[in-house]
């Protein structure tokens, strides 16, 4: 049974409420990687048992991993162990090597030195390597615990951050676009459970998921335990904006980008959701300006958090390709903001924004679009999951 040693960073930083992190982390790891058979938590890591072999990649809240040989802290035991584990990494051009030893509580009689010491000296008398401390070709890497040491040569990176769910429950503003799916990996690196909202333009929310967003959902699962999508239609405000003056017609965009924040907000309130988040820039478009964004923000009694305000394009789109979502996010799709208005304002006016919301009756016109709404929900452990929710299910998801 393959067995993991994982690291954590920033949860190492809690206080008290450390326990409630690991948990999550956890629960995270064994909902992420159904062959996980156990997880125990030890003191600064974890140690995880799987059936299979598993990657650990993906769950947030890890800051590195390594598959480990598992024996009890005895130092012939331990020997043993690391001469197991040297043929079984050396390959053509390793020439040296280091032992690196971490004792906790110094369960050995002996200093971490000196057990160093005393395996390099095992490893030499079997094996015809050097040691080199400074740049070894092979690293044996021990931890020597109470009652169980682990021995690995190879460690992993992990994503870093919080584990999803730490931090409550977030809903985001997914235009399907790549704003918006690297904001969305942003806030579950910061320990939010997410759930999105995306307005569509094409005549059902399933055309929509299968088009484009389903498949940038499906990417971001590698790193989300799961996640529910909110489609909502765009043809309803399209049609109340359809014989606005002239002299409105520019701030139509900024209406929108509020509308669409009153409908996040109204589900929020509803699932339970503490904020909302968008893929916003400041000064990238001219809907984005300082004085527009406020406009949206005065629209809702709720954060609305913009994780990519002070990134340039470039940033975000070097972090897509790292994340393998910059390929599907380029995919032709209509955008509904991408709709409206070819030269939108770039300062919200108030009195034209009131003036508009009251031309097109914004209560009656959120109620339609809200009742109009479509959801789905993809779970990440393998095989994946894709459910279309009815509406007992989705007041299951309203108490989660």
């Amino acid at each position: 049974m393959p067995t993991y040693v994982v690291h954590y960073a920033e949860i190492g930083l809690k206080g008290r409420n450390r326990s409630d992190f690991e948990l999550c982390l956890a629960e995270n790891i064994r909902t992420q990687h159904p062959a996980v058979q156990k997880v125990r938590r030890l003191r600064g890591r974890m140690v995880v048992e799987a059936e299979a072999g598993i990657d650990l990649r993906g769950v947030f809240g890890i800051a590195w991993w390594a598959e480990v040989d598992q024996v009890p802290s005895d130092l012939g035991a331990i020997r043993e162990a690391v001469l197991r584990a040297v043929p079984q990494a050396t390959t053509d051009g390793v020439r040296t090597f280091a032992i690196r030893v971490v004792q906790g509580d110094r369960v050995l009689a002996m200093t971490s030195q000196e057990v160093e010491t005393e395996l390099g000296a095992a490893v030499q008398a079997e094996i015809p390597l050097e040691v080199d401390l400074s740049a070894p070709d092979l690293t044996i890497f021990v931890e020597i615990l109470r009652r169980n040491t682990f021995i690995y040569t190879e460690k992993f990176g992990g994503p870093r951050g919080l584990p999803v769910g730490a931090s409550g429950k977030m809903m985001g503003l997914f235009s399907a676009g790549i704003d918006s799916a690297v904001a969305t990996y942003l806030m579950a690196k910061r320990g939010a459970r997410i759930e999105l909202v995306h307005f569509y333009a094409l005549p059902n929310g399933k055309i929509a998921h299968e088009r484009k967003v389903g498949g940038l959902a499906r990417r971001l699962l590698a790193y989300l335990p799961q996640l529910t999508i909110h489609y909502l239609p765009y043809h309803a405000f399209q049609l109340a904006t359809a014989d606005l003056p002239v002299q409105l017609r520019r701030q139509e965009l900024v209406v929108f980008r509020r509308f669409m924040a009153r409908a996040a907000a109204r589900l929020a309130v509803e699932h339970g959701a503490l904020g909302l988040f968008s893929g916003d820039n400041l000064g990238q478009v001219a809907s984005q300006t300082l004085e527009n964004l406020a406009a949206v923000d005065a629209a809702i009694q709720m954060p609305l958090f913009r994780p990519l305000i002070s990134y340039d394009k470039q940033e975000i789109i070097d972090l897509g390709e790292q994340l393998g979502i910059f390929e599907i996010a380029k995919r032709p799709y209509k955008d509904c903001c991408s709709i409206i208005a070819r030269h939108p304002a770039t300062v919200a006016k108030p009195d034209r924004i009131e003036a508009i919301e009251s031309m097109i009756g914004l209560e009656e016109l959120l109620a339609s679009v809200l009742a109009e709404r479509e959801s789905v929900r993809l779970e990440s452990a393998a095989p994946l999951v894709e459910r279309w929710l009815d509406p007992e299910d989705l007041r299951e998801t309203a108490v989660h």
